[in-house]
C-alpha cells in the first residue's frame, strides 16, 4: 500500500486533490527568484538616494499574499504583483503626504534602469516588468513612536490615509495557525509513515511540507483562482484579494481541512450577507457590505463599493456561483474542479493521483486509464487495454455533441461500394472475435459483449459501419446501460451513439478503417467508468 492508496481508503482523496491544486497555484521557482532579486534591489536603490532616503531610518518588507503565504500564479493575461512597503520610522506629521510620495517617484524616475518601468499610481510607485510581474511600492510613515501603524500618501485625497500592513500580516498568520485539530493531511501523513506496509513505499512519499500548509492559506489560494476565472470577462468589478482574504480570515473557525474551510466559509458568507441582498432586491435599499481592516478599522477595504454598487452585486454573484459549483464537488464530481480551478490543472493532478494509486496493483481501472493516457497502448482480442499485446490503438481525441459537416474528397464511384464491408468484417473478425459481425446491404453490422479489465461491468455493444454514408460511417451503441444518455454523459452524439474520435483529426481523403475504431470502444468504456468514479474525462478530448 502506498500513501495515495491510504488516502483513498481513508476518504481523503478529495482533500489531497485540493492540496495538490493549491500547491500547483504557487509561483514557479524561476519567477520567484526573479521577483526576489527585484525586491532585494529596491532597498539598495532607495538607500543610495543622497537627497532623502539615505537620511531617514526605513525598512522594506513585503505585504499582501507574499507575506501571508497565499500567492497564486497569474491567470490569463494578468501579471503577478508583489506589494512592498517602504516603512519610514519617522512620524508622518513631520512631512506632507505629497513630499513622501514625490521623493519615492523622484528616485525611480532618476534611475536609468527603473525609469522606463515606472508607473506612478495613486498611493504607490509601480515598477512594471512587463509580461512577467510588477512591484507596487507603498511609502509610509509611522503614527506613534515604536509602533508599526502607518500613514501613507493618497494623491486623490491630497492627504494621508491609515494602514497597518504588519498588523494585518500578524492577524492573518495567527488565525491560519489556530487550527483546532491537527491538519487533516498532515495527520494522515504522520499516521501512514508509522504503518508497517508503508516502509516499502517510503521513497515515493511526497515532500513532508506539502501537507503542512494551513488549510486557511490553501482555501484562500483556491478561492482567488475561482475569483480570477469568474471575473475574467468583467475585470473592472473583480473582488480584490484583500477583501476575499479578510472575509475568509474573519469567518474561519479553525477547520483542519481545506475542504471544510471552503465549505463552511461559503455557508457563512451566504448566511451573513443574504440579508443585505434581500434588502436590495426586495426593497431597493442598498446597504453595502463593509470589509474593514481587522487591525485598523479606519481602513475600509470596500470603500469604492459606495461609488459603484456593481462591486457588491458581482461579489454576491461570485459567492453564489462558487457555492453552486462547490455543492457539486461535495457530491464527488471532481470534474467541476475544472470549472473552479482550471481544466488542464485538474486533469494533470488527478492523473498524478491515479499513478500513485495504481502502483503495484494488477488490472485496476486506474492502471488501464493510465495506459490509455500514455498514448501508446494496444487492445487485445478480448477488448482489454494492454501496453503491447494485441491491436495497436491509433491516436484519437474524444468528441461528441454535434455531427460535424466535413467535406470529403469526391467519390468518383458511380455505384455503392459493397466490397469494403467484407474487408472490414475480415479484419474485425481476425482481431476482435468478441464482436460477432455480418454484412447486410453493404453495411457491416455487429454485436457482442465486452468487459475490459478494470471495468466493473460487462457491456453489450451494437455497431454498424456503412462505407457509403456521406459523413460519419459508424454508429456504436451500448445496449445495457440506461445511464448513458446524450446530454448527461460526455462524448455521445444525439441518439446515444458513442463519439470515439474527433472527425477533423482524420484524413480528409481516406475513409477510416472500422477495425481502427474498435479499440476505441474499449478505451471509451474505461474512460466512462473513470468519469463515473471521479467526474473527469481523463482521455484527450475536444470540449463542446
Amino acid at each position: 500500500m502506498n500513501f495515495q492508496e491510504y488516502l483513498y481508503n481513508q476518504g481523503f482523496q478529495r482533500e489531497d486533490l485540493l492540496a495538490r491544486m493549491a500547491e500547483s497555484l504557487e509561483l514557479d521557482d524561476s519567477r520567484s527568484n526573479r521577483m526576489e532579486s527585484a525586491y532585494n534591489a529596491i532597498y539598495d536603490v532607495l538607500k543610495a538616494d543622497p537627497v532623502f532616503f539615505s537620511k531617514v531610518d526605513f525598512v522594506v518588507y513585503p505585504q499582501g499574499s507574499k507575506a501571508i503565504g497565499t500567492t497564486t500564479k497569474p491567470y490569463g493575461k494578468d501579471e503577478f504583483d508583489l506589494d512592498i512597503v517602504v516603512h519610514i520610522r519617522d512620524l508622518f506629521y513631520n512631512y506632507t503626504s505629497s513630499e513622501i510620495y514625490n521623493h519615492l517617484i523622484r528616485v525611480f524616475r532618476g534611475n536609468d534602469v527603473y525609469r522606463p518601468k515606472l508607473i506612478p499610481k495613486n498611493r504607490c510607485a509601480r515598477i512594471n516588468y512587463s509580461g512577467d510581474f510588477h512591484l507596487d511600492i507603498l511609502p509610509g510613515c509611522i503614527v506613534i513612536e515604536n509602533e508599526d501603524k502607518l500613514m501613507v500618501p493618497d494623491r486623490e485625497l491630497a492627504s494621508w490615509t491609515s494602514t497597518f500592513p504588519k498588523g494585518y500580516i500578524g492577524w492573518f498568520l495567527d488565525i491560519a495557525k489556530d487550527v483546532r485539530q491537527p491538519i487533516l493531511l498532515r495527520k494522515a501523513y504522520e499516521n501512514f509513515v508509522t504503518l508497517p506496509e508503508a516502509k516499502a513505499e517510503q521513497e515515493d512519499l511526497p515532500e513532508e511540507d506539502f501537507y503542512s500548509k494551513e488549510p486557511l492559506k490553501r482555501a484562500v489560494q483556491l478561492t482567488k483562482r475561482y475569483r480570477d476565472i469568474f471575473f475574467d470577462d468583467n475585470p473592472k468589478h473583480r473582488t480584490s484579494s484583500i477583501v476575499l482574504t479578510t472575509i475568509f480570515g474573519q469567518f474561519y473557525q479553525g477547520e483542519p481541512s481545506i475542504y471544510e474551510t471552503i465549505d463552511n466559509v461559503l455557508n457563512r458568507i451566504i448566511s451573513n450577507y443574504s440579508d443585505y441582498q434581500q434588502l436590495f432586491e426586495n426593497r431597493g435599499i442598498y446597504k453595502r457590505i463593509k470589509v474593514l481592516n481587522p487591525v485598523n478599522p479606519e481602513e475600509d477595504f470596500t470603500d469604492k463599493w459606495d461609488k459603484d454598487k456593481e462591486f457588491y452585486n458581482q461579489f454576491i454573484a461570485f459567492a453564489k456561483s462558487y457555492k453552486e459549483k462547490w455543492e457539486r464537488l461535495k457530491k464527488g464530481d471532481f470534474g467541476v474542479a475544472e470549472e473552479l480551478f482550471g481544466s488542464t490543472r485538474t486533469k494533470t493532478i488527478l492523473k498524478a493521483q491515479l499513478e500513485n494509486l495504481s502502483k503495484g496493483k494488477v488490472d485496476t481501472l486506474e492502471k488501464a486509464g493510465l495506459t490509455i493516457m500514455s498514448g501508446k497502448n494496444h487492445v487485445d482480442p478480448k477488448g482489454n487495454i494492454t501496453k503491447n499485446n494485441g491491436y495497436e490503438s491509433k491516436p484519437h481525441r474524444n468528441y461528441g455533441g454535434i455531427e460535424l459537416d466535413i467535406k470529403k474528397a469526391p467519390n468518383n464511384l458511380s455505384s455503392k461500394n459493397y466490397i469494403a464491408a467484407y474487408i472490414q468484417k475480415e479484419l474485425v473478425d481476425k482481431n476482435f472475435p468478441w464482436l460477432q459481425t455480418v454484412v447486410k446491404d453493404g453495411k457491416l453490422l455487429g454485436k457482442g459483449k465486452i468487459k475490459p479489465k478494470g471495468c466493473k461491468k460487462e457491456y453489450e455493444i451494437l455497431i454498424s459501419h456503412d462505407i457509403n454514408d456521406t459523413y460519419r460511417k459508424e454508429r456504436v451503441f451500448i445496449l445495457n446501460d440506461s445511464q448513458i444518455q446524450f446530454g448527461k454523459t460526455p462524448h455521445l452524439y444525439p441518439g446515444n451513439s458513442l463519439c470515439l474520435y474527433y472527425p477533423k483529426d482524420m484524413p480528409r481523403d481516406l475513409d477510416l478503417n472500422f477495425v481502427d475504431v474498435v479499440p476505441w470502444i474499449s478505451e471509451w468504456l474505461v474512460m466512462y467508468e473513470l468519469w463515473k468514479k471521479y467526474g473527469v474525462w481523463m482521455a484527450d478530448e475536444i470540449k463542446h
